[in-house]
């Protein structure tokens, strides 16, 4: 955004002289023929119009937002209208407290807002002592409004209260200060919040924090074309409604997320829309707006809703006459958002557009933190078949202890104890810095997903986290492998890695290796929160041996009367030679999904598990990655391995490290001279293998019956050397996709 822009001024504000007193614009009375037509032959329109005719509520933002549309579209009735807002202001907005908390401030100032627009409205019919006093009880108000915290209200309304008035200058500053302080709530780079999910969803669709969220809309509609072709703001919708959530359209929990019910990406009464975000996401992207239609009709579970009558709400869907582009919404638009890696945030999801698909995700932020943020470097959260499998703290308010069933989790705890999240940490010691070095690696697209999420600075040493997707294929259910790799500071210790499951209690299958939750309320509970019949479980398996297991126990979700007590695992590693590799393996299911057979590999240099669902066996292990191994006829040397068979054949495989093959007469695999990060997956017709790398560089031997080509992003690659069935090749750093062809016949 730009920060010192002073050349739209002069342009931009108007003057209009009412007594001794001048004024700026708002709202453009010359967009009100237009907006008055569209009500007419629009049936959107035409119902918000309704809306704001026959609106009876009392509360603030509904007695100003009804009025002020009522006012334009009905102007032969307009004195009624302006009673209405006149008997607001002199009333509630003339006794109103504001405090210096969230509560008195924040909260207050979205009735500010819709005052702010009211009277900008009617102002023209009001003498110029009564619009004088006016002028001072608002900007009373508004002057009061906290800023310094809870950023960015306190300065949006003195932005908008100096637009009113026409003061250009202290305009310019308090853009200036409000777009700091928005900057706050989103990553630059990628438009993920450090505030938390549940945190950025709610203040960002709340019809209670409009002087935050729908600022941009009227900061655009006023001229200032700098924010819906924002990309860290459009990365912010697009988070939140696509990734910021569960595929069913709860929040996903991290940072401080009072719980799945209490923070919804919708703000509803009955089928009517109040906040308009959520179906204005079209302003930002079409990629929101198919999310947002997704999160409406999965999660709020709405497929023809109106949009209550407010100004706001009209100026933001109608637009300006001269842009002439009104929005329309249609659920039927709605899409499932597919998994993506963003530089602080990853997301795996299944490949098909159902509110029961698998998701897991991961934080690691490289920049803004802030209050609501917590120490959760390498989180990870996990949903699937309709229910939140796998959750962080979140939290219930500011310093609000939980105490459930004689179990209390802190405040402390919640808010600055990594132990709280699904995440990693060295001899019991609690993260120090809220951020890491973000996801630096990962490929989506595939039949096995993953990315690597990597931590300097929150750990006395360096941890590579690696999440891996195996997509539901070849009649196998999906699930996911977690493979931590830390280089700790001190030769020996423990590195401890904390799993906590949506469930009140852990049931132990085999000691120290297998442990299933049961997503449901325990008989006398009251959570967690529960969304479908499915019967979703989630099964861990510790493959890399600990030293030891705790379940310990905490307090959850206490808001919205979902608060349960409830297990999680701690294990422990033994550090040697300051290393640890750790795999485990978490696999969710439901009643229509069962749980895979799991057993435990061990060796001296690396571990890892077998996963069998009837004919697909899939292998996955982890190791240093600094000399070979072999695991039956499969020779590798890498960090993260994970290969599959299909009815005793060979079919595809996932390796981080340099080299890997199945040794039979022919060898399939390949060999580099540096690492690399390999997918390759048979073609159907079985003329070779189709995958994706991600390299710094490297030369790379592949081998393959009767090997022809290999064809990187879609160009024949010039071949270094050749012989039977196998090329080497030059692969160019980056993010490459990969197609090895036979002519075998």
């Amino acid at each position: 955004m730009r920060k010192d822009d002073t050349s739209m001024g002069s342009d931009i504000f108007t003057d209009k002289k009412h007594g001794k007193l001048t004024y700026g614009h708002i709202v453009d009375t010359t967009d009100y023929a237009y907006w008055r037509e569209l009500a007419n032959k629009s049936p959107l329109f035409a119902a918000m119009k309704a809306s704001a005719l026959h609106n009876t509520s009392t509360e603030t933002c509904d007695v100003m937002g009804a009025n002020a549309l009522a006012y334009i579209l009905d102007p032969a009735n307009k004195t009624r209208y302006i009673d209405q807002i006149r008997n607001k202001l002199d009333t509630r907005i003339t006794t109103m407290n504001i405090a210096p908390n969230a509560s008195g401030s924040s909260v207050r100032s979205h009735e500010l807002f819709f005052t702010l627009l009211a009277l900008d409205v009617i102002r023209h019919d009001l003498e110029a002592e009564i619009l004088a006093k006016y002028d001072s009880i608002v900007k009373s108000k508004i002057m009061q409004l906290v800023i310094g915290r809870w950023d960015p209200h306190g300065w949006a309304m003195r932005m908008l209260y100096y637009k009113f008035t026409g003061d250009k200058d202290n305009f310019l500053t308090a853009k200036a200060q409000w777009e700091n302080g928005l900057a706050e709530h989103y990553m630059p780079g990628d438009g993920v919040s450090p505030a938390g999910n549940g945190y950025c969803v709610q203040r960002w669709n709340s019809i209670e924090r409009s002087a935050k969220n729908t600022m941009l809309d009227i900061m655009e509609y006023m001229g200032y074309h700098e924010y819906y072709t924002n990309p860290g703001i459009i990365g912010l919708k697009e988070f939140i409604y696509g990734y910021a959530v569960s595929p069913f359209g709860r929040i996903i929990l991290y940072g401080d997320s009072r719980d799945t019910e209490a923070q919804k990406a919708w703000h509803v009464r009955g089928d009517t829309i109040l906040s308009p975000h959520i179906v204005s996401a079209a302003r930002f992207s079409p990629e929101a707006y198919k999310y947002a239609m997704w999160v409406l009709r999965e999660g709020a579970n709405i497929n023809k809703p109106t949009l209550i009558g407010y100004l706001s709400n009209y100026i933001i869907m109608a637009g300006t006459a001269a842009g002439n582009k009104p929005l329309k919404f249609d659920s039927n638009d709605a899409k499932l958002a597919p998994s993506r890696l963003f530089k602080n945030y990853a997301a795996l999801i299944t490949d098909e557009q159902s509110r029961d698909a698998l998701y897991l995700s991961m934080l690691n932020l490289t920049g803004n933190t802030e209050y609501h943020t917590h120490y959760e470097t390498n989180a990870l959260a996990m949903a699937g078949y309709g229910e939140i499998l796998l959750r962080n703290a979140g939290y219930d308010g500011p310093n609000n202890d939980i105490n459930i069933d004689g179990v209390k989790a802190t405040f402390d705890f919640i808010h600055s104890n990594s132990e709280s999240s699904n995440t990693l940490m060295i001899n019991g010691e609690r993260h120090t810095t809220k951020t890491g070095d973000g996801i630096t690696e990962g490929f989506i697209g595939q039949d096995v997903e993953y990315f690597r999420g990597t931590s300097s600075t929150a750990i006395d040493g360096t941890h590579f986290r690696d999440g891996i997707f195996v997509q539901p294929s070849n009649g196998a259910n999906g699930y996911f492998i977690v493979m931590d790799h830390v280089t700790s500071n001190s030769p020996k210790g423990t590195v401890n890695v904390i799993w906590h499951p949506n469930s009140s209690n852990i049931r132990v299958i085999k000691n120290e290796t297998e442990y299933f939750s049961e997503i449901k309320v325990e008989d006398g509970a009251d959570g967690p929160r529960i969304y479908t019949k499915n019967k979703a479980t989630l099964t861990t398996l510790l493959a890399t041996p600990p030293s030891s297991v705790e379940i310990k126990r905490t307090a959850n979700q206490a808001r919205s009367g979902y608060a349960y007590a409830a297990d999680y695992i701690y294990a422990n590693y033994h550090i040697i030679d300051n290393k640890a590799n750790i795999l485990t393996v978490l696999f969710p299911a439901d009643k229509r999904h069962p749980t895979a057979h799991m057993t435990r590999i061990t060796s001296e240099d690396y571990t890892g598990s077998e996963i069998t669902q009837k004919k697909v066996v899939d292998v996955a292990l982890t190791s240093s990655g600094t000399s070979a191994n072999h695991y039956d006829s499969k020779y590798f040397q890498g960090e993260d391995i994970l290969f599959r068979t299909v009815s005793g054949k060979f079919t595809s495989y996932f390796t981080k490290g340099t080299f890997f093959y199945n040794k039979q007469k022919i060898k399939i695999g390949f060999e580099a001279d540096q690492t690399i990060t390999l997918y390759m997956n048979h073609h159907e017709n079985n003329t070779g293998m189709r995958g994706i790398i991600n390299s710094e560089g490297a030369k790379v031997t592949f081998y393959y019956p009767a090997l022809s080509t290999v064809k990187l992003n879609g160009d024949t690659a010039r071949v270094v050397t050749s012989g039977p069935n196998w090329i080497q090749v030059n692969i160019p750093s980056g993010h490459i996709s990969i197609e090895l062809i036979s002519q075998e016949k």
